[in-house]
């Protein structure tokens, strides 16, 4: 997303990054993916933000077989894993949240490296999105 920021910006739309690390470890993180100045970047590191969001915790998630492949596909885009700061079996995801608080598109990591499909989220920011239709489990 961050190489698309203009994109997202040009949609009126903003991008937030909640990390579950320290203030410290986001200051060398936005240096690290030179993150454009309009990204806010968030530090949660008692992990209030991912609870409310549901996100998925856990080794077996966080270990799949499939981490490898995104691993790899991570490596030959430029990505390298200098360090590890907060929770590292706490999976991410990406949310599309209107200004009213209605959710237009939600993805939770199932392992390491699973990564919301950026056009998903880009047509999740027309103004006539619909909003996600959360099912009762």
């Amino acid at each position: 997303m961050r190489d698309r920021f203009s994109e997202i910006a040009a949609r009126g739309a903003g991008l937030a990054v909640v990390g579950n690390g320290s203030r410290v470890f986001a200051s060398a993180f936005r240096e690290d993916m030179e993150l454009p100045p309009g990204v806010t970047l968030l530090v949660d590191p008692e992990l209030r933000a991912y609870r409310a969001a549901g996100l998925r915790r856990g080794r077996v998630e966080a270990l799949s077989p499939r981490v490898a492949w995104n691993g790899l596909r991570a490596f030959r885009a430029g990505f390298r894993q200098t360090g590890i700061e907060g929770d590292p079996w706490q999976l991410g995801g990406a949310f599309v949240l209107r200004p009213d608080g209605a959710c237009t598109f939600r993805h939770q990591s199932r392992e390491a490296g699973d990564h919301a499909e950026l056009e998903r989220v880009l047509a999740a920011l027309a103004p006539d999105a619909e909003p996600v239709v959360e099912s009762a489990a």
